[in-house]
């Protein structure tokens, strides 16, 4: 049971961290398609 917790734990932790480093990585729509043929 205590290393099913601890699992969970860590599942939880790792999920958090990875949206946080993925929200960091994001960029707006206006930066990722500013090109010249395109009307936002």
């Amino acid at each position: 049971m205590k290393s099913f917790l601890l699992a969970c734990t860590a599942a939880i932790v790792l999920a958090v961290l990875a949206a946080a480093v993925l929200n960091g990585l994001q960029e707006p729509v206006q930066q990722a398609f500013a090109t010249t043929g395109v009307r936002l």
